[in-house]
């Protein structure tokens, strides 16, 4: 069995019922791993696995925020990211927002506070098999699970995102994490991004809330 097969058999939900879309902004951006989302897609049109911590964005029509070419359109979120969103095709997200995105037919995390990318996979059978081996790291699975059972089963449409920035100092606890919107958690973190994404490890940063 394939990495790919073990994911899909992971899924705990089914995102969306009947055939693929994928428009051709999406079939640009996918190069060569178009063929392999293809075949993921057919086989489980989107999916959220590992205690809601792994969320596949479905292939679906009507196109809506949470499908797969609704979730890229330029003025959900992205926008609020500038050029550091340029170029990637986000496809997947873990329990914080991270996306997974491809980029140059390359598999990648996005980091939504920084908007850095970090190389995962040379294709989507190589990423699959890093969600396997490498779950709780890459998805968040134990703190999606510990928040869960205090609250209970997170909206698919929600992700937890920390009151105070884990790049700020914020830590990696359920008392800092808050369920929020989706696209909100992403618009919030954007500006941020775009302002400490080429600043040293280290800098000092004054966040000013303005009414």
């Amino acid at each position: 069995m394939t990495g790919m097969e073990q994911l899909l058999e992971n899924a705990d939900e089914r995102l969306a019922e009947g055939p693929c879309y994928f428009d051709a902004w999406v079939r640009r951006h996918a190069g060569a791993r178009l063929a392999e989302l293809e075949q993921m897609y057919a086989a489980k049109n989107g999916f959220i696995a590992f205690d809601r911590a792994l969320r596949v964005f479905p292939a679906a029509r009507p196109v809506h925020p949470l499908s797969l070419s609704g979730w890229n359109k330029p003025r959900l979120w992205r926008d609020t990211y500038g050029s550091l969103a340029e170029g990637l095709l986000f496809f997947a997200d873990d329990i914080f927002g991270g996306q997974f995105c491809i980029k140059d037919s390359k598999v990648f995390l996005f980091e939504p506070e920084t908007g850095a990318i970090e190389w995962l996979a040379d294709d989507l059978e190589g990423w699959a098999s890093r969600m396997l081996d490498e779950t709780d790291l890459y998805t968040g699975r134990p703190l999606a699970l510990a928040w869960q059972e205090k609250h209970g089963p997170l909206d698919p449409a929600k992700r937890l995102i920390p009151t105070l920035l884990f790049t700020l100092g914020g830590e990696f606890t359920v008392d800092n994490l808050v369920a929020k919107d989706a696209v909100t958690g992403m618009r919030i973190r954007g500006p941020i991004a775009q302002k400490i994404h080429d600043l040293p490890d280290g800098t000092q940063i004054r966040l000013v809330v303005k009414e």
